[in-house]
């Protein structure tokens, strides 16, 4: 073979390796701004706030710069475009707090006993466009804006460890009946992805009750939420501890969490009182899964 053929040889191989490259390249590259799917439930106000989620390419020309919620011009939002870097893209986040006026100041309506639910948010951009685009679900309950002095619930410790697991602990200071669980995104424990287990104990007479340390690693103690028998009477000094765990499955995986469990409490047969834990999971995908999640997203209309 003549040195002719090798130099054209050469040229096609080069040629074809640069064409595998680019077309590797472009393979792997979202080209547009890609929110995570997220199931919310938050609290307008009050220094409560939720992580919105999304995916850009690290040379993108147009990326997320902020989002906004229709109905709350007080909303607080904080971003943070490169949480997370990966080979080709980043994990971004959107710390967002809906402030809303508090009952009797102006603009503030007649509060609400159920959510709003936002599916839609508006996403603003670096070029300075903007869109409406799906997030999941977004529940955002009333600002609880009364503390009474009497409140006969009290926190006493909480945890959480990297495994997305976490706990938390209160006492009782009057005779009370705890009547139920609930959160409207409580059927993914039902699912197997979420384990919520319920520690209640009895105050021992001539004691007093101290605060559990937390734990590196958060032990599930007592028993299943759904297994626990309602109405439970509990007594002065007992303690009430929520312990949970996340096993998320491969295709939620790369989906937001954040569970408000809402425990109930009724005194005297008349006056019920409430406590909130806050139950998160929050995505920290390899790079294998990015790759992922961007190859799926790109099959995606």
């Amino acid at each position: 073979m003549s040195k002719k053929w090798y130099y054209v040889l050469a040229i096609l191989f080069v040629a074809c390796s640069w064409v595998g490259n680019v077309w590797y390249y472009e393979a792997n590259q979202l080209g547009r701004t890609v929110f995570l799917e997220h199931h919310v439930e938050t609290r307008e106000g009050g220094g409560s706030v939720f992580d919105l989620y999304y995916v850009d390419d690290k040379r993108a020309d147009k990326t997320l710069s902020s989002i906004r919620i229709e109905g709350y011009p007080e909303q607080i939002v904080t971003p943070y475009p490169q949480y997370a870097e990966y080979q080709r893209q980043c994990l971004g986040k959107m710390m967002v707090n809906l402030n809303k006026p508090a009952p009797g100041k102006e603009g503030a309506g007649e509060q609400r006993k159920e959510p709003v639910l936002v599916r839609e948010i508006t996403a603003l951009y670096s070029d300075g466009t903007s869109e409406q685009v799906d997030i999941g679900e977004i529940y955002v309950w009333p600002g609880v804006y009364d503390q009474e002095d009497q409140d006969p619930i009290s926190g006493t410790s909480g945890g959480s460890s990297s495994d997305n697991s976490g706990y938390e602990s209160a006492v009782v200071s009057r005779p009370l009946q705890l009547t139920a669980f609930s959160s409207k995104l409580l059927d993914i424990a039902e699912d197997g992805d979420l384990r919520v287990f319920v520690d209640i104990s009895r105050q021992i007479p001539g004691t007093s009750y101290r605060s559990q340390p937390s734990e590196a690693h958060i032990e599930l103690r007592g028993e299943p939420i759904n297994e626990i028998q309602l109405p439970f009477q509990m007594n002065k000094g007992d303690s009430i501890r929520i312990s949970h765990q996340f096993d998320m499955s491969l295709e939620k995986s790369m989906q937001v969490y954040q569970l408000i469990l809402r425990t109930t409490f009724l005194e005297d047969g008349r006056r019920f009182w409430y406590g909130d834990t806050m139950i998160p999971y929050h995505p920290s995908p390899t790079d294998r899964e990015m790759t992922e999640f961007v190859r799926e997203s790109r099959r995606k209309p």
